[in-house]
């Protein structure tokens, strides 16, 4: 059995440290444990697989939302694998900047708290807003359950048949021809497109996106093209 959620995962541009720094700092002194690369990554340690562990491992995602972290393709995978588990995000906005791309679909159902032009308001606002969201489960399950006559539970939609099943040998293939381009967050984007694409093509298409160059591109489709024909 895992462990369970223990701390908030910072995502953040090195070039926004100082800041980071401040909101983790502001956020431990107020009972929130967090976790951030540039202080909890063992030496040693492989980067990526340290990145994806505590991701996994996280009550929520703070996102410091700026002019350098809305162009990191690296911030946008860190939202990607967070988003395919359902750890909730908490963006908190650096610059009066509006998000755009990728970034604007990540943020259009989340409401960002303004770090500025009252930083303590807002940083307490944020820790505020994260206890409560952490909270609230625990206190949904200790209300007893209402159930009225006249409206009766609607069925559970059955859950679709992933393209490819985890841990299959059609699966490992792929992962290991998307990890030769992405490293270990692989596996992550592989299971989310798997449960989420409607067809093999999209499932193809969501992994290819994750290629940088055309020719390298095409090449890895026809190879997934290939493991999923083998599988049918």
């Amino acid at each position: 059995m895992p462990e369970p959620a223990s701390h908030l995962f910072i995502c953040f541009s090195s070039k926004d440290e100082a800041v980071a720094r401040e909101v983790v700092e502001f956020l431990e002194a107020n009972d929130l444990k967090c976790w951030i690369s540039l202080r909890d990554v063992a030496p040693g340690q492989n980067y990526q697989e340290a990145i994806v562990q505590a991701i996994e491992a996280a009550q929520g995602i703070v996102f410091l939302f700026s002019e350098h972290s809305s162009r990191s393709g690296e911030i946008k995978k860190e939202l990607s694998i967070g988003g395919s588990i359902n750890v909730p995000v908490f963006p908190v906005r650096l610059a009066p900047i509006a998000p755009s791309g990728a970034l604007r679909y990540e943020l259009a159902i989340r409401q960002w708290i303004d770090i500025f032009p009252h930083r303590n308001y807002a940083l307490g606002k944020l820790a505020e807003t994260i206890k409560f969201a952490i909270n609230a489960p625990a206190l949904a399950e200790a209300r007893p359950a209402a159930r009225t006559r006249s409206s009766p539970a609607k069925p559970r939609a059955q859950p679709r048949e992933p393209i490819v099943a985890s841990g299959s040998k059609e699966f490992e293939a792929i992962r290991a021809l998307l990890a030769r381009h992405i490293g270990p967050i692989a596996k992550v984007f592989i299971e989310k497109a798997a449960t989420e694409a409607k067809t093999p093509a999209e499932f193809g298409e969501r992994l290819a996106a994750h290629v940088s160059t055309p020719t390298e591109r095409n090449a890895f489709l026809q190879a997934v093209r290939a493991q999923l024909a083998a599988k049918s």
